[in-house]
């Protein structure tokens, strides 16, 4: 990895038991925790800090913007004022970050409110470890264990929920959250607030601002561009961005679009080929996944090998914070059958709408759970309902409707993480739709004006230009009229459906024969859908690396929940 966070709450020897801090780009002792850091960004503003004095400690890792313009070093402004405030300093952080603070003995890791930066930590050596990288610290771990409860929901749910990961012996730290020396728990900065205002020239005014004040990264700039509404709006408020990538080949409607928008900015576009090396995953790749996420998401692999630039930009997770994409919208007809609509339903039904529409559960693959009666789950839909009915509670919290409890779950989970981890890892990354603003902008938005309608007259008053090339599975500027005609071309034989923004897994996936080289033994797998081998595949590549010993295929295919030692871990520690 060329970035990673390491620490302990602990002594410099007793960092040194685990890990050479030649490994480090510098190593922050303090009186009770020693942290190493490799960041290529560190110091540069708004950028991997670290400040120290008499009283304390400060490291900021990752991106944060603070209310002092002229500082040079934002940890030294968080410390000095979190000395004075304490924890209501966090409030006033604007980015994707992780920040650690020590002062009055005490060390405290923070996430930003929605924990866009993964911390992870086990307490299975002599003193509690943390870290970025989940492998570095999962094997560390002496006699590590499977979490089944986990297995099973990566692989055929496609999450993991609550805090937990495939080690039984290693956890995150808690959404919008901390974690301490003995201690986790939940903050209370990610809260739904509705109110009434302009919402579509409130979103334009925060974007602008939001691009705005990521417009002094070190260049050159690159832009991950697709064919939709979401990366095209940084490319046209940031205007010394050279060059832009898109995945696909040559001929796809995809390619062609970014083409046409990348032109009419003045940026160079180059195109990301789908050659052998797409489905080489290997750990180098798997890695970014922390176990935790699919790696089919690093869909912009072989980026970091053409691309000359120091900083990319990307638009992720805009569907998610400032458009519908977790927001359960009416239907007309029943399942795959159906068309969606703009209107919210009356009795929202997030486990339904997860479960059918926006997880990644793939349906033949509940017949592996229904063949072996040892697994102990003979109802896998049901079983995975209590799940996220359990889930729901926590979320439920933060909401003051039950049309924005998906959506709390959607921004908790962000099943995509893997594809920014990729980016941050090899590029000066900025993460946007992180902006406090647009947060803000999110909790404040009823779900109801939380839509692609809002976002687009959003656009269109940031710029008019910017809707001039609409996307390859939206040609009718009618918008209803866009999922009837994706409805009858998934319905009609005689009609073509509308390109795939992402590339042809299964055809690719044929075509390098990964049947052969991963499942030969397997039949049963073999039959399943491409996703979810993928999703088996990364799972052993990530724990056999890990572990450092091989893990049967049948291990992951088949855990047993219900009837193994490890069940669903009590939780109650970590909301406060």
């Amino acid at each position: 990895m060329n970035k990673e966070l390491f620490g302990v709450f602990d002594s410099v020897d007793a960092f040194r038991r685990l890990r050479s801090t030649d490994e480090f780009d510098t190593v922050v002792e303090a009186d009770t925790v020693t942290v190493g850091i490799r960041d290529p960004a560190l110091s540069i503003p708004n950028r991997t800090s670290v400040y120290q004095d008499k009283d304390g400690s400060c490291l900021l890792w990752g991106e944060a913007y603070v209310p002092a313009v002229d500082t040079d070093n934002s940890a030294r402004w968080i410390l000095q004022q979190y000395e004075r405030n304490g924890t209501e300093t966090l409030r006033h952080l604007n980015g994707s970050y992780l920040v650690l603070l020590e002062h009055d003995g005490e060390a405290t890791i923070y996430t930003d409110p929605i924990r866009s930066r993964e911390c992870f930590y086990s307490d299975a050596l002599d003193t509690r470890v943390f870290g970025t990288d989940a492998a570095a610290i999962g094997s560390a771990i002496p006699e590590p264990t499977l979490s089944e409860q986990s297995m099973v929901e990566f692989v055929y749910l496609s999450v993991i929920l609550d805090d937990r990961t495939l080690l039984s012996e290693l956890d995150r730290i808690p959404f919008d959250g901390y974690v301490t020396a003995t201690d986790t728990g939940s903050l209370s900065r990610f809260v739904y607030r509705p109110r009434t205002f302009d919402f579509a020239e409130e979103l334009a005014r925060r974007l602008r601002r939001a691009l705005e004040r990521r417009t002094r990264l070190p260049g050159p700039k690159g832009l991950l561009l697709g064919a939709g509404y979401d990366a095209r709006v940084v490319l046209s408020q940031i205007p010394d961005i050279t060059q832009c990538f898109t995945v696909g080949s040559a001929s796809t409607p995809e390619v062609r679009i970014a083409r046409l928008l990348s032109g009419s900015y003045g940026a160079d576009h180059h195109r990301i080929p789908l050659d052998g090396t797409y489905m080489n995953l290997d750990f180098e790749t798997v890695q970014y996944t922390n176990g935790i996420n699919e790696s089919i998401h690093v869909h912009q692999r072989g980026v970091e090998r053409m691309a000359n630039v120091r900083t990319m930009y990307h638009g992720w997770a805009f569907d998610t914070l400032l458009k519908d994409f977790f927001v359960q919208k009416s239907r007309l007809g029943i399942g795959r059958k159906s068309v969606r609509l703009s209107s919210l339903p009356e009795n929202p039904d997030p486990a339904t709408f997860l479960l059918e529409w926006r997880l990644g559960i793939m349906p033949d693959s509940l017949t592996l759970l229904e063949s072996r009666s040892e697994i102990g789950i003979d109802d896998p839909r049901g079983y995975f309902r209590s799940l996220l009915d359990s889930e729901f509670e926590e979320c439920r919290r933060r909401c003051r409707n039950e049309h924005d409890v998906a959506n709390a779950f959607g921004v908790k989970h962000l099943p995509s993480k893997s594809f920014r981890r990729h980016i941050d890892d090899h590029f000066i990354e900025s993460f946007v739709a992180a902006d406090a603003e647009l947060i803000d902008w999110h909790l404040r938005t009823p779900p109801a004006h939380r839509t692609i309608d809002t976002y687009l007259d959003a656009l269109n008053r940031l710029d008019a230009d910017l809707l001039r090339y609409r996307p390859p599975d939206r040609p009718r500027s009618i918008r209803i009229c866009n999922p009837i005609e994706g409805f009858l071309r998934r319905t009609l034989p005689f009609l073509t459906q509308f390109g795939n923004a992402w590339p042809d897994i299964d055809a690719l996936y044929d075509r390098t024969r990964l049947d052969e080289e991963w499942f030969e033994d397997h039949p049963e797998l073999q039959e399943q859908s491409t996703r979810f081998k993928l999703r088996v595949h990364d799972t052993q590549i990530w724990l056999e690396t890990v572990l450092g010993r091989s893990v049967p295929l049948s291990r992951i295919v088949y855990p047993s929940p219900r009837t193994g030692s490890n069940t669903t871990p009590d939780r109650s520690s970590h909301v406060p």
